[in-house]
């Protein structure tokens, strides 16, 4: 199976959502190809993405194995920075690698770079990626005002191209969530796209102490212990409790 994360922008914590998924599915599975194609931006080894990903699962290195095909210094679409140092981004590379990863492993992970409009060759986009490798797909989105627009439009472009989306994972989700943290999920629900996990606000250091609390974050699909439906009822609760003020 081909897992693909993506997310409805840039800086949405991609990485970081991979890194706690990759803990979770590794109870399930027994083995894990992490595959980061293409990574912008990358000025040392030992701050890549992959590495970041590598470090939180550092108890379960000998069921993961981390793969990377194209990498630029600077922090650039794949195109910009593709053209810039004369590389030549072969899609074709990209696919019948992965494809053959999944012949070898359990799962498939892997983890886009920016948006799924992000051009990684001429007239090849991240959602095209997703589409040629029929990946299941799950939507990495901020809690915060503005997600709506970003998170509707992006779910539409996979549908239109007719992607399995398995769902949504909102990241950095606060302690306190204001008016607009309560009603985005429930806005995502009327919407018919699924919520597959809540990350909370997290530091590094903190999810190194909560690894092991990776279930808690994940929906049963994602052989996790997340309940949706209760998280949209205590959303609705504290709506309808503020809202009050406002009447």
């Amino acid at each position: 199976m081909i897992l693909f994360v993506t997310a409805n922008d840039t800086n949405m914590g991609k990485t970081f959502v991979t890194a706690l998924l990759i803990d979770c599915l590794i109870q399930k599975y027994d083995k894990i190809a992490v595959v980061k194609p293409i990574e912008s931006g990358l000025r040392s080894i030992n701050k890549s993405d992959l590495m970041f990903i590598r470090n939180i699962n550092k108890k379960n290195l000998n069921k993961i194995d981390f793969f990377n095909f194209y990498s630029f210094e600077e922090p650039l679409a794949p195109l910009t920075a593709a053209i810039l140092t004369k590389t030549n981004i072969k899609k074709n590379k990209i696919i019948d690698n992965i494809y053959k990863l999944s012949n070898f492993y359990d799962i498939v992970v892997v983890e886009g770079v920016g948006g799924l409009r992000v051009p990684i060759g001429k007239n090849f986009e991240v959602i095209d990626l997703i589409k040629e490798l029929k990946a299941k797909t799950i939507l990495v989105v901020s809690p915060s005002l503005g997600t709506i627009n970003h998170t509707l439009l992006s779910v539409e472009a996979l549908r239109r191209r007719k992607i399995r989306l398995e769902g949504i994972v909102i990241n950095n989700y606060p302690k306190k969530p204001n008016i607009s943290e309560l009603y985005n999920p429930i806005i995502f629900k009327e919407n018919k796209i699924k919520i597959l996990g809540v990350i909370p606000t997290l530091t590094i250091s903190d999810s190194n102490k909560l690894r092991y609390s990776s279930k808690k974050f994940f929906a049963p699909s994602l052989n996790g212990e997340f309940e949706s439906k209760k998280f949209l009822l205590s959303c609705r609760y504290q709506f309808d409790k503020i809202s009050v003020k406002f009447g």
